[in-house]
């Protein structure tokens, strides 16, 4: 039975040994927020809430060609936000340009909307939020939930307003 386990182990190692994967870099870590356990934001122009961040990393392995299988990392930063009626999650992966932004709703698992960025370009749009100036930011809108969401590296969602106006910003 030892020899079974040990020869299986082996066989694994082996396998996972020779996959060609793709690992994050500091870059694709800095469009997520591993660096924060929480963050500071000002809810409807009133009142200091803190948002919880959790940040999880983890890898994915193409097993179609089980002789040199292909894999990446990724990770992914999730809040919940507005009493956990909704769940933000910031997904960056290793070996790809595009991050996303994943808005969803309590108690579902498939987003109900999702916006995509490029990791390579320069929006050239910059913002200032509670007297803070914000540089090449991603501005997004929304037809069905989301008036406005500004998303910028190394800081996340600096500001998301929601269409039944629902608005946090964040603290500097």
């Amino acid at each position: 039975m030892k020899t079974k386990i040990f020869i299986t182990a082996l066989l694994m190692l082996i396998t996972y040994g020779c996959t060609d994967m793709c690992r994050l870099t500091r870059d694709d870590k800095d469009w997520l927020l591993e660096e924060y356990k929480s963050l500071n934001y000002l809810e409807n122009e009133t009142k200091t809430i803190k948002v919880k961040i959790n940040t999880h990393f983890d890898a994915w392995y193409d097993n179609e060609n089980y002789l040199t299988p292909k894999g990446y990392e990724w990770g992914e930063s999730t809040f919940y936000i507005r009493d956990s009626l909704y769940w933000i999650s910031i997904n960056s992966a290793a070996c790809d340009h595009n991050g996303g932004i994943y808005i969803f709703k309590k108690y579902h698992s498939n987003y109900v909307k999702a916006f995509l960025f490029d990791k390579d370009s320069l929006t050239n749009n910059t913002v200032t939020i509670l007297d803070k100036e914000y540089k090449n930011c991603f501005v997004f809108r929304d037809s069905t939930y989301i008036k406005n969401l500004t998303f910028v590296k190394n800081y996340g969602i600096v500001k998301i307003e929601f269409r039944d106006g629902y608005k946090l910003e964040l603290i500097p």
